[in-house]
């Protein structure tokens, strides 16, 4: 059972802080400033998750951005750290492998990495099939900056959007010119290396390359990785309005499946596998194209032309069976959108109209052998899946005064797909739309109140539709829903930066995992709705060089609201997420960091009757020291320890009913060290 309710309805609770905020903070906010952020005298920053050219001032959201100093100065490992610890996400890690981690946003369970859209340089990570997004293709240290947007975003970002975006940046080579050297090392034989170096010409012409080595033995046997990943880009700048840009990457990833463990495997061993030859080679490659253009007095062209390849090489061994899993993946993708600001019956209007057009085509190869005392067994399978999108969308914004505006935006798609085994070929199609009114009231430069409505879709992974063998189902149907929400953000003498969102998420036809009672399983479009209420919540202080802490607390019930399992809480959502991270500089030159985060209490993934034990809250400590010392300039020494008290417990555990519940362990105490040099 949930331990703690909305202390009202939704619908209430929207009408007061929408009616309320606005007044409390005109009282007690200071007088406008010109804009500035926590640490730096530079300008807003451009979300380009956005789409629409906005800051995430402007923007009626919870949106968080999170810079590649801040990043350097914590000394995280990997983007997996970033975004449970800075950006507070809920993360649940398989093993301690970043390649199978799985992002939650907003109460989805099992599955909840095809609700969040995760973006590079603007180009999705996601896959069109049911692989979680390869978190290993994103060295840290190429990191720019991350742009973290909760709530819906389907309108202007499209499928994978339900719950929110992340957009993590790394081709900007806009910066300061520099050449950084980084190298690293940890517990379980971990190490890495980064050499990247950004510059400009005297003609407008800016460049950006980097090189990433990052490998480990991993906690568990058979939880080694390995990556190898190139990062170029060149950004051509005429004025504000006109450039063109090239990005390209390759990414090369090897990694163990360790696989689950029972209770008493978990509680006997953490460490153990019981597939220790089971493990996916993953090579992936892309281009990036993008440019804008002033279009008339006010306007702005600008558009991306995005080409990318993923192939894929898993094998699984076991008692009596050994099977292989190739597959490739060609995505095409061009998204062109105009932007006009300009005024409207005496009124201040942001016009964003665009179209996203989209083609994926994947191809997949089964085959093994299974045996037992009547004999040998092969088989096999193969077969394609192409799915094309076209979608055209528009949002605008109108400013009723200087302070208040109005938002209204929709998306109309349609989703193409087509199934092919041998000779025959099944296909069929789906439309879908969405929309969303948000009011914005922004009383002083560094005070937001927004409410928000939204209806947001998703349509199935290739691996929903398509099951073994290559049988398509094509009767499973999109995912669709409501959110409404509203919030607040207010910033007191740019030190304190207080935020908080409440929401409500109403979902028909969610696509989940069912497991029958003879332990079959296939994706189903859920009978009965679903509903998701939260708030989020965030408090942060900074002072430069002296100290700084962030406070964040999340709260949601997700659950059914009719049906067999009326009231029963989805699995893999824990409703209380605490998270607590500072540093204090000892002297001008050494700095101690530290963290907490706390998980309540969970159901196992599948147990929608809410029946068998839960998977237990856990606790996690962090303590690292930082030294810059003064003698040399821009180079920063960091050691630490994650999970100082050596705590043993699991982010993700499942119920089956033929094998019973299964758990996959995180890593215990481990210990970091990371030098970085600029030059």
């Amino acid at each position: 059972m949930h331990t703690l309710t909305l202390p009202v309805r939704t619908s209430a609770v929207l009408a007061a802080c929408l009616l309320t905020a606005p007044v409390l903070l005109a009282q007690t906010a200071p007088e406008a400033a010109p804009p500035t952020t926590l640490t730096t005298n530079l300008p807003p920053i451009v979300v380009q998750a956005s789409r629409t050219g906005r800051t995430a001032a402007e923007m009626p959201a919870n949106v968080q951005v999170i810079t590649a100093e801040e990043i350097a100065q914590a000394g995280h490992r990997n983007i997996v750290d970033v975004l449970q610890k800075q950006a507070g996400v809920y993360v649940r890690e398989l093993s301690g492998n970043p390649a199978n981690a799985q992002i939650s946003m907003r109460g989805f369970g099992a599955n909840s990495f095809g609700r969040v859209l995760i973006l590079v340089n603007g180009e999705r990570l996601n896959n069109p099939d049911m692989s979680s997004p390869n978190l290993l293709r994103i060295p840290v240290e190429s990191i720019s900056r991350i742009e973290v947007i909760r709530g819906s975003q389907t309108v202007l970002n499209g499928d994978f959007a339900e719950s929110g975006v992340i957009n993590i940046i790394t081709s900007d080579p806009t910066g300061a010119p520099a050449t950084t050297v980084t190298a690293s090392a940890g517990s379980y034989d971990t190490y890495g290396t980064h050499l990247s170096k950004n510059g400009a010409f005297d003609d407008g012409l800016t460049y950006l390359a980097s090189a990433d080595w990052n490998k480990s033995g991993g906690y568990r046997a058979n939880g080694d990785y390995e990556t190898y990943e190139v990062n170029t880009a060149l950004t051509k700048r005429w004025d504000e309005s006109r450039s063109v840009s090239l990005s390209t990457f390759y990414n090369d990833s090897t990694y163990g499946m360790p696989g689950s463990l029972t209770w008493k495997q978990f509680k006997a061993d953490p460490r153990q596998t019981t597939t220790p030859k089971d493990q996916t080679d993953q090579e992936s490659w892309g281009v990036n194209l993008g440019g804008s253009t002033a279009l008339g007095m006010d306007g702005k062209l600008v558009a991306n032309f995005t080409v990318s390849r993923r192939e894929t090489d898993s094998e699984w061994h076991g008692s009596g069976f050994n099977s292989y899993l190739s597959s490739d993946i060609d995505s095409y993708a061009f998204t062109p959108r105009y932007l006009l600001d300009t005024d409207l019956f005496g009124h201040e209007n942001r016009l964003t109209i665009g179209s996203d057009l989209r083609f994926d085509s994947s191809s997949i190869n089964s085959h093994g052998v299974s045996w037992s005392s009547w004999g040998v067994y092969p088989y096999g399978s193969e077969w394609s899946y192409d799915r094309f999108s076209s979608a055209g969308y528009a949002q605008d914004e109108f400013f009723i005064t200087e302070e208040l505006s109005l938002i209204l935006g929709v998306r109309g798609e349609r989703f193409f797909n087509r199934v092919t085994k041998k000779s025959e070929a099944d296909s069929y199609s789906d439309n879908e739309a969405a929309y969303e009114a948000s009011l914005l009231y922004r009383p002083l430069e560094d005070v937001k109140v927004f409410a928000r409505a939204a209806r947001y879709y998703r349509a199935p992974f290739v691996d929903e539709v398509v099951g073994w063998g290559g049988v398509p189902n094509t009767s499973l149907k999109p995912e669709t829903g409501l959110t409404l929400e509203t919030g607040t953000e207010v910033t007191l003498d740019k030190e304190w930066t207080a935020a908080v969102t409440v929401y409500q998420m109403d979902s028909q036809d969610e696509i989940y995992y069912n497991i029958d009672a003879l332990g079959m399983g296939r994706n189903v479009n859920a009978p009965d709705a679903t509903r998701r209420q939260g708030a989020e919540t965030a408090l942060r202080w900074t002072r430069e060089e002296v100290a700084s802490a962030a406070l964040t607390y999340d709260y949601v019930h997700a659950y059914f609201t009719e049906g067999a399992y009326d009231n029963n809480t989805f699995p893999m959502v824990p409703s209380h997420m605490l998270g607590l991270n500072g540093e204090v500089y000892a002297t001008h030159e050494v700095a101690l960091l530290g963290g907490v985060r706390y998980v309540s209490s969970q159901y196992l993934d599948t147990d929608f009757a809410n029946k068998q034990e839960q998977l237990k809250a856990y606790g996690l400590l962090d303590l690292a020291v930082r030294y810059e010392p003064a003698f040399l300039k821009r180079l920063r020494l960091i050691v630490g320890v994650d999970n100082v008290l050596d705590k043993e417990y699991a982010s993700y555990a499942g119920y089956s009913s033929w094998s019973g519940a299964y758990y996959y362990p995180a890593n215990a105490r481990t210990w970091k060290a990371s030098a970085s040099y600029s030059f």
